[in-house]
């Protein structure tokens, strides 16, 4: 078929395109509420949860991985559409994870030298990066097979968005269980997990995003 004879078949077409938003939120929102119960059904929830959400700091653990995966997810949404060039929204999560880092230095600053690989290190690191990883992965896979319905202009900010998004709620998730609330260690470790996932999806996303 030429490409006059193309085109009034395709103008003729008015069959709506799927909603992508709705299934994301819907079939990966499924998968990462399976992999959360699964995972707090093994690792437990802490029994002074109530009050490690009340007390500042350690209400960080929630409230920092949630304030950059909200701002990720909304950006994965508005990218798939190809006229999106600009997505305003991303600087929120840069804020986030800007203060993130701040804090983090600041913090390394005031521990005193023979503190600070104890205070990062902590006793749980490897079984909080894997947590993390390990909820974030279903989600994610879920997510990015939708997302092929759409159209990226930027398939490996599309993953990388989306990434970041499953990261931080995965690593919301695992507060729920972890008892480490010294800011080293969980902005060393919760970052880190967070990134992890944000690479993969941006290494996923350039690769299966492509149109």
């Amino acid at each position: 078929m030429r490409t006059d004879q193309l085109i009034p078949v395709l103008a003729f077409d008015d069959t709506p395109p799927r909603p992508i938003a709705p299934r994301i939120l819907g079939m990966a929102g499924l998968w990462l509420m399976a992999a959360a119960a699964i995972a707090l059904l093994i690792l437990g929830i802490r029994e002074d949860l109530l009050q490690a959400m009340s007390t500042p700091v350690t209400a960080m653990k929630w409230v920092l991985p949630l304030g950059s995966a909200i701002p990720a997810l909304l950006a994965a949404m508005a990218l798939t559409r190809p006229v999106t060039l600009r997505v305003p929204i991303l600087w929120t999560a840069a804020a986030v994870g800007a203060a993130a880092a701040l804090w983090l230095l600041l913090s390394i600053m005031g521990t005193p030298a023979d503190q600070l690989m104890p205070g990062i290190r902590g006793n749980s690191r490897v079984v909080c990066l894997t947590s993390i990883i390990g909820i974030s992965i279903l989600p994610l896979g879920t997510a990015l097979w939708v997302l092929r319905d759409g159209a990226s202009p930027a398939p490996g900010l599309s993953g990388a968005c989306t990434g970041l998004a499953v990261g931080g709620f995965a690593a919301a998730i695992y507060a729920l269980h972890c008892n480490e609330d010294a800011p080293l260690f969980f902005l060393v470790w919760y970052s880190l997990g967070i990134l992890i996932v944000g690479a993969i999806g941006a290494i996923a996303g350039r690769r299966l995003l492509r149109w």
